[in-house]
């Protein structure tokens, strides 16, 4: 851990040193500008309290990140239930019924299903299935934000890009909301296959969204907010459910 959050550290401290170079010469400048959101780290001190909030918040939130594993394709998913409820995309957990295997975040393997499948929305929920565990001891969850992002707002989306990885673990990527248009959020959070899915979070360890279409872009990368998770769980179930790989809308990365 301390490894990773030493390269935590140079990532967000290098990332804007371009900014920070800038508000030590014309700071005033920065300030008085009608263009420049307020969120803009102005110096090296507000690059430093935004990467402590960053690593503050990240132990808390890290343990309910899973990898949800279908055959030979991935995708991820974030746990907001201690009953095992994981909100996710539609198109990682496909359609209701479909089983697969969820991975925690400390290598436990534990069986699951879709619950909830929305493909024109791409809103998707999963649960755990073997209830002797979830018996025995609650999962790790996190706690949903109870509105939108501001435009401008850091955030930050975790995921298992490129698929599982034991040894190099999930992927971090700080970030800001560029756009709430047509019912979504976009962020500059750079994503990539296997990401789908996964949580995105504002600095308070907030859960705000599930990552839903990513593309070669930064522009393709798109957030599924929290109200359409309640959408989808006030729609009537489905007539008959789906068999294990049937219907996939669309591949993950392969683990």
């Amino acid at each position: 851990m301390k490894n990773k959050m030493n390269y935590l550290t140079t990532f967000v401290v290098g990332a804007f040193v371009f900014v920070s170079g800038v508000s030590q010469s014309s700071g005033q400048d920065l300030a008085e500008s009608p263009v420049i959101l307020e969120s803009t780290p102005r110096s090296v001190q507000d690059l430093l309290a935004l990467e402590k909030k960053l690593k503050d918040v990240l132990p808390r939130v890290l343990p309910a990140l899973v990898c949800i594993q279908l055959k030979d394709s991935s995708g991820s998913g974030a746990i907001v239930t201690e009953t095992g409820e994981i909100y996710s995309a539609a198109h990682v957990v496909n359609p209701v019924g479909t089983t697969f295997k969820i991975v925690l975040q400390d290598g436990t393997e534990l069986a699951g299903k879709s619950s909830h499948y929305d493909a024109d929305s791409d809103a998707g929920i999963a649960i755990v299935t073997e209830e002797k565990l979830l018996k025995s001891k609650p999962l790790p969850t996190v706690p949903r934000a109870k509105g939108l992002p501001e435009i401008g707002e850091w955030v930050f989306a975790l995921g298992h890009g490129g698929g599982l990885d034991k040894a190099r673990g999930p992927m971090v990527r700080l970030g800001r909301v560029v756009s709430l248009k047509g019912g979504v959020i976009k962020s500059d959070c750079k994503l990539i296959r296997g990401d789908s899915g996964g949580p995105l979070f504002n600095l308070k360890g907030e859960l705000l969204g599930a990552h839903s279409r990513v593309g070669t872009s930064l522009e393709d990368n798109v957030h599924l907010p929290m109200s359409m998770f309640d959408d989808l769980k006030k729609s009537p179930p489905p007539t008959a459910s789906a068999k294990e790989g049937d219907k996939k809308v669309m591949p993950e990365t392969k683990s």
